[in-house]
């Protein structure tokens, strides 16, 4: 297996959000976004399914040198080695890659947050920064499009930790915004019971709507000049969206099972909007 299909297989499969989200991208643009969103799906894979604490960090410890290897010329994982073969001098840095990783290691060792600002925030240095890199890898110079970029990473980084909500638990940490538990009443033990109860659903019906206009407000923020090239963002915000809506129906069902939409609908949305914007190049074959 090549590099690039490590990435593609890694990041963006067949039928992932990912792969309908690129999927109307130039093919070496489309390369470029796989290896960011390979580089940042390995790290979250360390934390969420790592049942080993310590084991996790030591993993991450060596992404560090790893990161030290890839700007010296002598990469080693298929990830490291793809983003060397990219053209990724404009839009990665070392300094970046070891901030991702680092904000990866804070949430075995200081999960919690307070206010849901915060919790958000909590991953600019990790999804945050690679939506960012990923519109620069598309051509997006525009530094107020970029900040909002690096905010839609943030929803998407919090929107998908959530799904590991129990992994984190069963490890004594606590993942959700702390504030807003507590003024729901309610302590994470109580929220990952099995029979829930009004409060719980409450509270995550108020954590995914506070996600939804945060998404919506990021989508109103990418409309205009650059809309084609930033075509990914766009697509996946509106996956994320229309999983948002489906949660808000249901809840507590982050808790025991991840909700998915069909491949079709993925598709129905990739192609509607891309048929609004104008897009830098027709889409590739794989």
């Amino acid at each position: 297996m090549t590099p690039e299909e490590y990435c593609r297989d890694k990041a963006a499969p067949a039928g992932s959000n990912l792969y309908y989200s690129t999927l109307y991208h130039d093919p070496q643009v489309r390369r470029k976004l796989h290896a960011l969103f390979a580089f940042y799906h390995e790290l979250s894979e360390v934390l969420c399914e790592s049942s080993d604490p310590g084991a996790a960090r030591v993993t991450l410890y060596w992404w560090f040198e790893e990161i030290g290897r890839l700007f010296s010329g002598e990469a080693r994982h298929p990830i490291t080695r793809e983003l060397s073969q990219v053209d990724s001098a404009n839009y990665l840095s070392q300094p970046e890659l070891m901030g991702c990783v680092a904000a990866m290691a804070q949430v075995l060792d200081t999960p919690e947050t307070g206010a849901y600002r915060d919790w958000l925030e909590r991953h600019s240095a990790a999804s945050g920064t690679i939506w960012k890199a990923a519109g620069q890898a598309c051509g997006c110079t525009d530094p107020g499009k970029l900040a909002v970029l690096a905010h839609a990473g943030c929803c998407y980084g919090a929107f998908e930790l959530l799904h590991h909500l129990r992994h984190f638990a069963r490890l004594g940490l606590n993942i959700l915004p702390s504030e807003l538990l507590t003024g729901h009443n309610l302590f994470l033990e109580t929220v990952i019971q099995p029979d829930y109860g009004e409060a719980a659903q409450r509270f995550f019906a108020d954590l995914f709507e506070r996600l939804h206009t945060d998404m919506e407000t990021c989508l109103a923020g990418l409309q205009g000049e650059d809309a084609g090239n930033l075509l990914f963002s766009r697509v996946m915000l509106k996956i994320q969206v229309a999983l948002c809506r489906e949660y808000q129906s249901d809840p507590v069902q982050i808790t025991d099972s991840r909700i998915s939409l069909t491949p079709l609908r993925k598709l129905w949305i990739a192609w509607r909007t891309a048929r609004k914007s104008v897009v830098p190049a027709k889409a590739g074959t794989r």
